[in-house]
């Protein structure tokens, strides 16, 4: 029996990039989760030193214990099983640009017997040490975000009044969410005391995955709504300096105008204008190099949020507002105070610009207008020096005419003495005519010369 021949590959060579191209949609898969689980997570904004820190530590974690799936550990995020069943607790470990986030994944026994927070931090600690690791208190970092989300199974619908008990009768926002409409959100969007937003969602037979998006979707959620929230404190503590420069711009215009309307143009006055608005340009420019990333930034997380918002399929429970609604009521109104700053900023920079422009042109306009009077000037003297060399040239002639008339008579008074025949006045009458059209013949022929050069 013949061995088949291979089949001939098409691709002759991968893309260097290839693979982590293709890995990207695969980048952060959801965790499957079951009803009856303790989701604590949160979100640490680093520093350079810090950073490397928590490198560091996910490598020795990564050493200790088993992944979940070898297909999505990479680089930047990390998913852990530090303990087995039936109590089984994952630990996700997720590089962003900006962030880092740490989340406990803990499997509980019934939604009756929810282990506590702290209990549960307290074993997760135990295991990390135990294994030779820093405990998660002990890590660097500045928390941003602390979310404390438990999913449990649902026997029947409770009302908001039921619910409120567990949020210390907080106000509560709740929302029926998936795309089965087969769970219920609650939560107060309130820090407890030790500053942990908590979080429910009580669903009916929930898949594995469904679950998993759900509880990914709302710490994605709260973690980019306060990621977007950082350049809110820049928005507002430019809105004064931000005015002061508009007012300030406004009045070098109307002086500007003001000197339109003189007919004559100071150059010191718009040498010193154009020096404030040098100086006023330049410290727009910072707080744009000083705020830019942020506000971009800011701009980039709350497309994130309002994506997670629309992949939670929120519909309204009677009587109590939804997430997206409180989010379009509270969390909008900041980032549109973000956008309108960045917006005055573009703005003011332009205005300052086109401002700028203006003045230029002005100083540009007297400049020329001085070349041309200079010009002029030296055009006027040139043809008074002509003027005086062409009048000290014709004297020049009559008075070497003169001389040479008079050195001729005194030569032909000399050889008439000696006998020659020849009268003296006779030759200084012949002489003159001859001798001023051969001079004036040289002086234009030396001036032709001059020109041509």
């Amino acid at each position: 029996m013949s061995t088949p021949d291979p089949i001939p590959s098409l691709a002759v060579k991968d893309h260097p990039q290839r693979l982590a191209l293709h890995n990207e949609v695969h980048a952060r898969p959801p965790i499957p989760l079951w009803s009856n689980e303790r989701i604590v997570s949160q979100a640490l904004t680093l520093d350079s030193l810090s950073r490397l820190e928590h490198i560091s530590w996910i490598e020795q974690a990564s050493a200790a214990f088993p992944p979940l799936q070898k297909s999505i550990q990479q680089q930047s995020i990390r998913v852990l099983r530090l303990s087995d069943e039936p109590s089984r607790i994952l630990l996700k470990w997720e590089m962003h640009g900006e962030f880092l986030v740490i989340t406990l994944f803990a499997q509980q026994k019934d939604a009756a017997h929810i282990e506590s927070r702290s209990d549960l931090l307290v074993r997760v600690n135990t295991l990390l040490t135990r294994n030779g690791l820093t405990s998660l208190q002990d890590l660097g970092g500045q928390r941003l975000v602390a979310i404390d989300l438990v999913l449990e199974e649902a026997t029947s619908d409770l009302d908001a009044f039921e619910i409120a008990k567990r949020f210390n009768d907080n106000t509560l926002l709740g929302s029926v969410i998936t795309s089965n409409q087969n769970a219920q959100l609650w939560t107060d969007l309130q820090m407890d005391n030790e500053g942990f937003v908590c979080m429910l969602i009580r669903g009916r037979k929930m898949g594995s995955r469904q679950a998993g998006r759900a509880v990914q979707r709302l710490i994605d959620i709260e973690n980019y709504r306060m990621m977007a929230l950082l350049a809110f404190p820049s928005a507002k503590s430019m809105a004064e300096p931000l005015r002061n420069a508009e007012m300030e711009l406004a009045k070098v215009s109307e002086k500007i105008a003001a000197a339109q309307k003189q007919e004559t143009i100071d150059i010191t006055v718009d040498a010193q204008l154009l020096g404030d608005v040098s100086a006023l340009a330049a410290r727009v420019e910072g707080w744009i190099s000083a705020n830019g990333l942020r506000f971009t930034a800011a701009e980039a997380y709350h497309e994130l949020v309002k994506g997670a918002l629309n992949e939670l399929h929120e519909s309204v429970i009677l009587g109590v507002q939804t997430l997206g609604t409180f989010m379009e009521r509270r969390f909008e109104p900041a980032m549109r105070t973000c956008r309108w700053t960045v917006r005055r900023l573009h703005d003011l920079s332009d205005r300052i610009s086109r401002t700028s422009h203006i003045l230029k042109t002005r100083i540009e306009f007297v400049n020329e207008s001085q070349q041309q009077a200079l010009l002029e000037s030296m055009d006027r003297r040139a043809k008074l020096q002509l003027r005086l060399q062409q009048t000290v040239e014709g004297l020049s002639v009559i008075v070497m005419t003169y001389y040479a008339t008079g050195l001729l008579q005194y030569v032909a008074k000399g050889l008439h003495s000696r006998g020659v025949s020849l009268d003296p006045d006779l030759v200084g009458l012949i002489s003159v005519p001859t001798i001023a059209v051969g001079l004036l013949w040289f002086l234009s022929r030396r001036q032709r010369k001059q020109r041509l050069l």
